[in-house]
């Protein structure tokens, strides 16, 4: 999948000649074969090829091409091993053709090597800035911005991004991150750089985290217009309702509007905008879809589920969540929708339900956040139907995905064991990838009226906030500051 996914981006063609007469007919055959149908025999002449003395003989250039087709089928036809040594071997002779370091990064992320798929990606970034309007955002961003983020690669692709101006796709949403970038810096102790990178930082959610961060204080002026948060949601509005018209074709900009508009609380504005955007899905043609990014419908429904859970048609929400679990995600079996059902049947009551629903998701396919979701959702379920054997295990379940999940466990945590949480909270405060995670969640924010599931849960929470070691505890790296706002997204 991920091989068609890192297609073309520069348009350079692939040819032959040169070398012995017949070794260059073997060539252009296996090119030929390999442009029509990339299956096994393409791949096994391509094999034979880059074994055959004459390769030698080709000339550089030719060579390269010709390895470079032959990584891709390598690739196409899921030897990744392969794919990924000769890949190695076009970094080693410096390639030019920037679709080899485009596809060395898929590789990589396919291999899990994120930091191998930074490498090739910042050289990408270096060389050709002008192609990474060509490739898919949601790969950038997954690079710059999932899991551990501080190792040099990393970094240095964040700043490759950051040099080239990057604007973060349709949505022109990059700042998840400059955020990560400036951190890094300020880990770093190069104020200068942070600054440079917190002056792009324009998101509201970002401009949040800095001011509840204390390393940020700094390089910012918290008092200016420019970082004030209210005011920062009515620019992002105005410019995401700018970026659909550019991109009439994408709902990348929309979905990030209704976002926005949640974040702001204008749910109605929320419910007309996924409406909307539906009803041109449905009035389209078979043949031609009115959007070329389908997979994120289902979280433009997932928003429409959370507007109308704000405004009390609670039912209403359930079955607007149920229809977009229904539909594929990244044109896979869906995954986030069903664990968010089973999130908001618990916060409903629905104990039993929730627990059916989670049931459901496809254990196979599920990441470790995935799994503690999942695993999130039985300890809601246990606690409401006092199940002290299965909010046991579901507890035991989330500490060991605590890494990943480190958010679902302190709140399962603050429920049954506050002491813990307060020692597990500290943890994460003194992890300077982690701190932000526990000081965006302890912001004073508009949240919606508490659904039957979440009274109590709600309470403890409050409980837990208001102790003063707790207190202290966050006020020693951060803050805790009041927003007119719906901070907290699923709520």
């Amino acid at each position: 999948m991920l091989a068609v996914l890192f297609g073309c981006v520069s348009g350079t063609a692939i040819a032959a000649p040169a070398a012995d007469v017949f070794y260059r007919q073997r060539v252009a055959e296996a090119l030929a074969i390999a442009a029509d149908e990339p299956g096994s025999r393409a791949d096994a002449l391509l094999d034979r090829l880059l074994a055959d003395p004459d390769y030698a003989g080709l000339p550089p250039a030719e060579r390269n091409r010709l390895l470079s087709r032959a990584a891709l089928v390598a690739w196409q036809n899921d030897r990744l091993d392969v794919a990924s040594q000769r890949y190695a071997e076009l970094a080693r002779l410096d390639s030019d053709n920037p679709d080899d370091w485009y596809r060395m990064t898929g590789v990589a992320m396919q291999k899990d090597d994120m930091d191998g798929a930074a490498e090739a990606m910042t050289e990408f970034a270096a060389r050709w800035p002008e192609y990474l309007d060509n490739t898919r955002p949601e790969l950038l961003f997954m690079l710059a911005t999932h899991g551990d983020t501080r190792s040099p690669a990393r970094i240095g692709f964040q700043q490759a991004l950051f040099d080239a101006n990057w604007k973060g796709g349709s949505s022109n949403t990059p700042g998840a991150i400059w955020f990560r970038l400036a951190r890094a810096r300020l880990e770093q102790g190069d104020t200068e750089a942070a600054r440079a990178v917190v002056q792009r930082i324009q998101e509201p959610e970002f401009l949040i985290s800095m001011r509840a961060d204390k390393r940020f204080d700094p390089v910012f002026n918290r008092d200016r217009p420019r970082f004030d948060v209210a005011l920062a949601v009515d620019r992002q509005i105005a410019l995401l309702r700018t970026r659909t018209q550019v991109f009439p074709d994408r709902l990348e900009p929309l979905l990030h509007l209704s976002s926005a508009l949640l974040l702001a609380g204008r749910n109605e504005d929320a419910i007309a905008l996924s409406d909307a955007a539906v009803a041109r899905i449905a009035a389209a043609s078979t043949d031609k879809p009115a959007f070329s990014d389908m997979d994120q419908q289902v979280w433009l429904m997932n928003n429409k589920a959370i507007a109308l859970r704000r405004m009390g048609r609670t039912e209403e929400a359930i079955a607007e969540m149920r229809r977009a679990s229904q539909l594929s995600e990244n044109g896979e079996e869906n995954i986030s929708q069903v664990l968010n059902l089973g999130e908001f049947e618990c916060a409903n009551g629905n104990a039993a339900e929730a627990i059916r629903v989670v049931a459901a998701a496809p254990l196979a396919n599920l990441s470790n956040y995935g799994k503690a979701v999942a695993a999130h959702v039985r300890h809601c379920a246990a606690l409401q139907q006092d199940n002290s054997r299965q909010q046991k295990k579901a507890l035991k379940e989330l500490h060991a995905l605590r890494d990943d999940a480190p958010m679902p466990y302190l709140d399962a945590l603050i429920q049954v064991e506050p002491e813990q949480a307060l020692a597990f909270m500290r943890q994460l405060l003194a992890q300077p990838d982690r701190r932000n995670d526990v000081l965006d969640w302890a912001q004073d924010c508009l949240q919606s009226p508490l659904l039957p599931g979440e009274q109590v849960p709600q309470q403890r929470q409050d409980a837990f906030l208001a102790r003063a070691d707790v207190r202290a505890a966050i006020e020693s790296v951060g803050r805790i500051e009041r927003y007119p706002l719906y901070c907290r997204q699923s709520r």
